[in-house]
């Protein structure tokens, strides 16, 4: 299933997660300020498919820049993409992160499902874009409680599932 985000441009809510704010002090520190905000969206995308089950990260890119590390092996349960995020941003080999245009993760946790996640910064029109792909048998409920999950820590003008093939 694919699904397109259109947000309002606007910077993503403050909910004042401690998360949040340490992000936002190493953004600052990082001197990665353009970017902000595809990090914050990236950030709270992260965190709202965490809480449908999507954990583990297998895999993260920005454009330009490739491959970045992955996160350290920690246990399922003590912590989620965003704080691997988090603590990752303190690591010199995402320094090329500060060019990034398009920041790409696939993320998996639940059994038989994978979620691919494509956040995009339009510079120019500081709008953003979100596609996700989710893999695995999908459930109309599924992709119901997913873009709910979005909707609650994203500004979603709309959603549509633009591809759906089914078994």
């Amino acid at each position: 299933m694919h699904l397109e985000v259109d947000l309002h441009h606007e910077v993503v809510r403050d909910v004042g997660l401690p998360v949040f704010r340490q992000m936002e002090a190493l953004i600052r520190e990082r001197q990665v300020v353009e970017i902000g905000d595809l990090l914050r969206l990236v950030g709270e995308s992260l965190h709202a498919l965490s809480a449908r089950g999507f954990t583990r990260v297998d895999h993260w890119e920005v454009e330009p820049g490739g491959w970045l590390p992955l996160p350290e092996a920690t246990h399922p349960g003590l912590v989620e993409p965003v704080g691997h995020m988090l603590r990752a941003l303190r690591d010199d080999r995402w320094k090329h992160l500060t060019g990034a245009r398009s920041f790409a993760v696939r993320l998996s946790g639940r059994p038989a499902f994978r979620a691919d996640l494509v956040v995009r910064r339009v510079h120019r029109e500081r709008t953003h874009a979100v596609s996700l792909d989710l893999w695995g048998k999908i459930r109309p409920t599924d992709v119901k409680d997913v873009v709910s999950a979005l909707r609650t820590r994203l500004p979603v003008l709309r959603s549509q599932v633009t591809e759906y093939a089914f078994e």
